[in-house]
């Protein structure tokens, strides 16, 4: 998504920057990123040092991109920056001391929300995909095929991804990849057949880090929710942990923001997938 957002900023005469942010870099590390993707804009006229700060950053951009519309810089991942909180007020206070002088914006996605204020930031958040959303992912990446994607298959990928399009998308490539070629129905026998490889590349791929990033007492509650398919509210997980409502009310909320979890009612939890599910009962 980000990289077709850069796309229309492209097609729109602007300059599109784009990054991806790994876990722990700074505010300076993300600057540097930058003014290197920068630097391959054939408008680029390096003046003094690299940028150290977003201020600097968006000052930079502005005269790169002087012969065009503006510029727009994408920050992907923007969550597992060190201190992300603190860099996107970074971000918006840069915007502000900017304004009227820089064509300048920022683009950033996150797996958790962030408090901005509203003149500012704009937050989009995406939900999990619904039934039709899924159907017109596979159809359009089958084509006309063959093959094609029974009902069951897909009602059983979209019921045990919990909707996420990447889930999916990954999930759904794993069972093509490995199809003989005069298959012409993708069924659900096919996805139980590599349910073993598809956890395999799951965990080696995105479980893995998932569950390795979080603290123990989060974990602890990851794996009370593993074991309630539909959910449980926070006081019944208080109970299960045998811990006060308050810590174990913080601990989910964590969880939340992390993306690991979803609210699915007042007070009331489940893990994101039945595949994340499935993968945090095994680690015990």
């Amino acid at each position: 998504m980000m990289r077709l957002f850069q796309a229309e900023a492209e097609k729109a005469g602007m300059l599109g920057l784009s990054v991806k942010a790994e876990k722990g870099e700074s505010e300076a590390d993300i600057a540097g990123k930058v003014y290197q993707e920068m630097a391959l804009s054939p408008d680029f006229r390096r003046e003094g040092a690299a940028p150290k700060n977003f201020r600097e950053l968006i000052d930079s951009a502005g005269k790169a991109a002087k012969k065009k519309f503006g510029a727009v810089i994408f920050i992907d991942d923007a969550d597992r920056m060190r201190n992300a909180g603190r860099a996107i007020a970074s971000i918006e206070s840069a915007l502000k001391a900017a304004w009227g002088r820089r064509k300048v914006g920022f683009a950033v996605s996150s797996t958790s929300g962030f408090a901005g204020h509203p003149e500012i930031v704009k937050d989009i958040a995406l939900g999990p995909f619904a039934e039709f959303e899924a159907r017109e992912m596979v159809e359009h990446a089958l084509k006309k095929g063959p093959p094609k994607m029974g009902e069951e298959c897909l009602q059983s990928i979209l019921s045990d991804s919990g909707g996420n399009p990447r889930l999916i998308k990954t999930v759904c490539y794993i069972i093509y990849d490995k199809l003989r070629e005069n298959e012409k129905i993708i069924s659900k026998g096919h996805y139980l057949a590599y349910l073993p490889q598809i956890m395999s590349s799951l965990s080696r791929e995105w479980f893995g880090r998932l569950y390795r990033d979080i603290p123990p007492g989060e974990r602890a509650i990851l794996h009370i929710l593993a074991k309630e398919e539909t959910g449980m509210h926070v006081s019944d997980i208080a109970k299960k942990a045998r811990k006060k409502l308050g810590p174990v009310t913080a601990l989910t909320k964590r969880l939340l923001d992390r993306g690991q979890i979803t609210r699915i009612g007042r007070g009331k939890y489940r893990i994101f997938s039945k595949l994340y599910m499935r993968y945090v009962s095994q680690r015990e």
